[in-house]
């Protein structure tokens, strides 16, 4: 990978970085005094719908700082599956990806046959 390739990942992903923390200001609502049971439960699944969106951020959070952290060592662009080099192409796309997409595929198959 050139110098010039990790500059431009590493200025995706603090880009990304800069947006998720933008986001975070949103917040979680609290729940109101609610005249009937239907709005009480109408807000209630707001709630819960605002924590998954929290929760989904500070994961992608951990994602990123976890790549950034990585970019600065020699395993980035590294599937950590395999050992193989990652693809540019999907590094650009997902500059926190740790595995090539074969690998990734072969997890996604595991899951999606875990789950059935």
């Amino acid at each position: 990978m050139t110098r010039s390739q990790i500059r431009e990942i590493r200025s995706h992903l603090m880009q990304g970085l800069h947006n998720i923390n933008g986001q975070l200001n949103g917040g979680i609502t609290a729940l109101e005094n609610c005249p009937d049971d239907t709005d009480f439960a109408s807000q209630l699944a707001q709630h819960g719908l605002s924590v998954a969106v929290q929760r989904r951020r500070v994961a992608r959070i951990r994602e990123i700082e976890a790549a950034l952290k990585r970019l600065s060592h020699s395993d980035y662009g590294i599937c950590e599956e395999c050992g193989e080099e990652i693809g540019m192409a999907r590094l650009m796309a997902n500059p926190s990806a740790r595995l090539c997409v074969h690998c990734q595929a072969a997890e996604d198959e595991g899951l999606n046959r875990r789950c059935a």
